[in-house]
């Protein structure tokens, strides 16, 4: 495919190299919020961001609590088309409550918008598509086609996660238009009220208009596989158990995100890596948007010396990071996948500021303390005495 940006007049076709301030790989999550963030607190900044796909962003669903924002984030951030609900609802077999910590979604398409946008109007600013990456190293990104960026700082938003031994977070959603409004105001986070089986199984429910949904079936499992087909089914079954007609499926999306109990992220270094690549995401969750959006506020505010910065933003992540890779240890190894739900439920019982300090890795040793102590919820140990058995769980 053949590159294009939204200056073509500053990509050279001789060997000299293109010079910047900062040349960002993959514009991803990580990479578009850190582009925007940049920009908006240097509009002069010689910013280069590079992405193979034709366009940036490209087809995913983020949702993060608005709590997660860091609090004096810049203009970028109000900017950002989001989609935003007061809060969500959670339901297991005996137990439903309504979360009132306000939530929030960002999708490809609203987020693709706004990095073009913001290209558009810096002259100084390359988005460069359509393009892959040969090479990188702390100083230079050398392009499929032969050009190479030079620049002060260089950040790799590419890569999956290389953390140590784990699960996986496995999903599949269908974007839906509905013949009816859904009565839904606010979203579904963990519907676990499903048929389990050999993996912990919940429906996650975005309302994103009054007849538009997105409809997740998400599991926990120890492998990586995806069976669409199966996943595609169950949505269609879910929404008619629920007395949702779907009119049409508008768009698809699918993903599988680690779920760590071994391995810690490594130690910042350049060329900086962010992202999952960088183990910049929480584990026990897979969200990658609360990290995203401090990376973006850290480096807008430090990338001309970044290393201190992120050293210490590292070493605080790492040790919230070793939480969720403990608490993915005793639900993956402790309960059978048909009894996994019970730890989620008892979590969801407790108070809204732990759970929000959670979600955004921010725990406190009190937070620790009511995490893991006290009576176990029911089904600890029965990965160890029970295997192969499941049940299955109805309305």
């Amino acid at each position: 495919m053949a590159s294009t940006d939204s200056h073509t007049d500053a990509l050279q076709t001789d060997t000299e190299p293109m010079r910047f301030d900062v040349a960002l790989v993959g514009a991803g999550l990580h990479g578009g919020l850190i582009a925007l963030a940049l920009l908006d607190a240097e509009p002069g900044l010689r910013l280069a961001l590079v992405e193979r796909d034709a366009r940036p962003a490209g087809n995913h669903t983020w949702c993060f609590h608005l709590g997660d924002a860091p609090p004096n984030a810049g203009a970028w951030f109000e900017r950002l088309p989001l989609i935003r609900w007061p809060g969500y609802e959670v339901a297991f077999p005996g137990f439903a409550r309504a979360i009132d910590l306000p939530y929030c979604c960002l999708t490809s398409e609203g987020l693709a918008t706004a990095v073009q946008d913001a290209f558009a109007a810096h002259e100084t600013a390359r988005l460069i598509t359509g393009c892959a990456v040969q090479a990188l190293d702390a100083g230079s990104v050398t392009l499929a086609d032969g050009r190479r960026l030079q620049a002060s700082l260089v950040i790799d938003a590419c890569g999956r996660s290389d953390v140590g031994r784990g699960g996986y977070q496995k999903f599949l959603g269908l974007e839906v238009e509905l013949a009816a409004d859904s009565g839904l105001d606010r979203p579904l986070l963990m519907d676990a009220c499903l048929p389990q089986g050999s993996q912990f199984r919940f429906m996650y429910v975005l309302p994103l208009a009054p007849r538009r949904l997105l409809i997740e079936d998400t599991a926990f499992a120890r492998t990586p596989d995806l069976n669409t087909a199966a996943r595609r089914a169950a949505i269609h079954d879910y929404a008619a158990a629920r007395g949702w007609v779907i009119q049409r499926v508008l768009r698809e999306e699918s993903g599988v995100l680690p779920m760590p109990w071994r391995g810690v992220p490594p130690a910042p270094m350049l060329p900086l890596k962010v992202g999952y690549g960088g183990g910049w995401f929480h584990p026990a969750t897979g969200y990658s948007a609360p990290c995203a959006l401090r990376m973006a506020d850290l480096l807008a505010r430090h990338w001309r010396a970044p290393y201190t910065a992120l050293l210490c933003e590292w070493r605080r992540h790492r040790r919230q990071f070793r939480l969720g890779l403990l608490l993915n240890l005793l639900a993956f190894r402790g309960f059978a996948p048909d009894l996994m739900w019970h730890p989620f439920a008892r979590f969801y019982r407790l108070p809204l500021a732990t759970i929000g300090r959670f979600y955004r890795l921010q725990s406190t040793a009190v937070d620790v303390t009511r995490l893991l102590l006290g009576r176990p919820p029911r089904g600890f140990g029965s990965a160890w005495w029970r295997p192969g058995k499941t049940r299955e769980v109805c309305r």
